[in-house]
């Protein structure tokens, strides 16, 4: 990591990871299944004739019922482990900023993210958005 510690937060929190994007295509997936096994079984025709649905048919929903159930738990579990570690990972940089500051660096931005009229950051306080008060 590099010494903008702003800009690693911001690349670290606003890209998906590789991990979130495929805990979002197997939502998308459960999501699919869950929809699928609360459709109605369908009468079909065959010539002139209704044919009913068959008891296969409903054990096929159960069956993708039951996959998305255990598939969602999966995803649970997913987004729990991907939580705790973007909160691990939030407060190891909470430590480095607080590091920063008892050597005396302090954590103030480089000149160029000052507005060229004001002198003000264009993107509110680091200090307040670390500083864990909320």
């Amino acid at each position: 990591m590099n010494d903008d510690l702003y800009f690693d937060y911001l690349l670290q929190m606003g890209a998906m990871s590789p991990e979130e994007e495929k805990l979002a295509r197997r939502q998308a997936q459960v999501d699919m299944l869950r929809a699928q096994s609360m459709q109605a079984p369908q009468a079909q025709q065959a010539g002139r004739v209704v044919v009913a649905p068959s008891w296969t048919q409903a054990l096929a929903q159960v069956g993708q019922a039951y996959a998305a159930h255990r598939g969602q738990k999966q995803l649970d579990q997913g987004y729990t482990d991907q939580s705790a570690k973007n909160v691990d990972y939030v407060k190891a940089l909470r430590d480095r900023v607080a590091a920063r500051r008892a050597a005396g660096k302090g954590s103030t931005p480089p000149a160029a993210a000052m507005l060229p009229a004001t002198g003000k950051r264009p993107y509110g306080e680091e200090d307040d958005l670390f500083s864990g008060a909320m």
